[in-house]
């Protein structure tokens, strides 16, 4: 089961906001192992290495050190599919917003998409997997660049108003250069906070949305309810979905997770069981999707993998790794990275 993707309208956007010529497309496509008709399939779903390859693409070819941002100022709710008719048809800001977090899954599983209220303020969170980070962490510090540009033309072009945060954070380290955040953001963007957010009044995102259509709205929740039914969005997704945002710091253990959906352990063995499938087997089968992923980058030893996958020590990855794959990390790492 791949856990970690993206539906192609989302690459689509930005391969073609960065490629100047045709050939500059093909060159593009033929770096994440994509054809350009393949641009055109809507229910296609690229791994996060194609994803990660795409992106460092087009951020080569293109010379943008702003990329994400330049793409994100021209976004639409298109690229979202289903999720972004349903924002567009939705009565407020606030709710768009809430219908965007939950209904993630239906365009992506590689990013979490949150909104939480605090006082007055309304904190809009964009959060790429964990392994994204370690794997490429310029791609992913720019997809978050996408989602805050194209979060506020997103916003601005469902009333017609021209809002903007009280605050931007990020979780990565300063650049240089921040003017082209501060001209599209309409803020001075934080480095370095612990998470990534647009921090909203909230009483701008209480404006009405200029197409709200209650009858069609209700459509389109039916529609993305039936589409993450038929894609297994079932218990067995929530907690597969709950190892993956719950291993940023360490992989979460059986207790940590039925914790998390305020169960106990024996009762989510006991629905995963009804699945023909196991905590232990879920988290093994994320283990070694991850670690797949985490062996193309070099910025991780394979000590330090090991420990991120919590692992006693170097050794039982390995033994544990050549069960999943027939092969060493350093084996699979030598392959995997000459055609990366």
């Amino acid at each position: 089961m791949e856990t970690l993707w993206v539906s192609m309208p989302i690459l689509r956007n930005i391969v073609l906001g960065a490629a100047g010529t045709r050939e500059e497309l093909h060159q593009i496509c033929s770096q994440g192992g994509i054809t350009v008709t393949d641009l055109d399939d809507p229910d296609m779903k690229l791994s996060l290495e194609q994803n990660c390859a795409l992106m460092d693409a087009a951020l080569q070819l293109s010379g943008d050190r702003n990329l994400g941002l330049h793409i994100g100022e021209r976004t639409t709710v298109n690229v979202l599919g289903i999720t972004g008719y349903l924002m567009e048809s939705s009565e407020d800001l606030l709710t768009a917003l809430y219908h965007l977090q939950q209904f993630t899954a239906s365009f992506s599983r590689l990013y979490y998409f949150g909104l939480e209220l605090n006082g007055d303020e309304a904190i809009y969170l964009c959060e790429p997997v964990p392994v994204w980070n370690d794997l490429s962490p310029e791609t992913a510090r720019q997809s978050v660049d996408i989602a805050f540009a194209g979060t506020l033309h997103i916003l601005r072009l469902l009333t017609g108003a021209q809002l903007q945060p009280l605050r931007v954070y990020y979780r990565y380290p300063r650049i240089a250069d921040t003017s082209e955040h501060e001209r599209i953001l309409k803020c001075r963007p934080q480095f370095n906070q612990s998470y990534n957010a647009l921090i909203f009044s909230k009483q701008d995102l209480q404006r009405k949305i200029i197409g709200y259509n209650r009858g069609l709205n209700e459509v389109f929740i039916k529609m993305l309810q039936e589409k993450l039914r038929e894609e297994n969005q079932s218990f067995l997704q929530q907690v597969r979905t709950l190892i993956l945002e719950s291993s940023r710091i360490s992989f979460p253990t059986l207790e940590e997770v039925a914790a998390r959906l305020a169960l106990t352990p024996r009762t989510v063995q006991r629905k995963l069981q009804e699945e023909n499938t196991s905590f232990r087997a879920e988290s093994e089968s994320i283990k070694a999707e991850l670690a797949r992923n985490l062996l193309i980058s070099k910025s991780l030893t394979i000590s330090e993998i090991a420990d991120r996958l919590g692992y006693a020590d170097q050794a039982a990855f390995q033994r544990a790794f050549r069960q999943w794959t027939g092969t060493t990390p350093n084996v699979y790492r030598t392959e995997a990275t000459k055609s990366y």
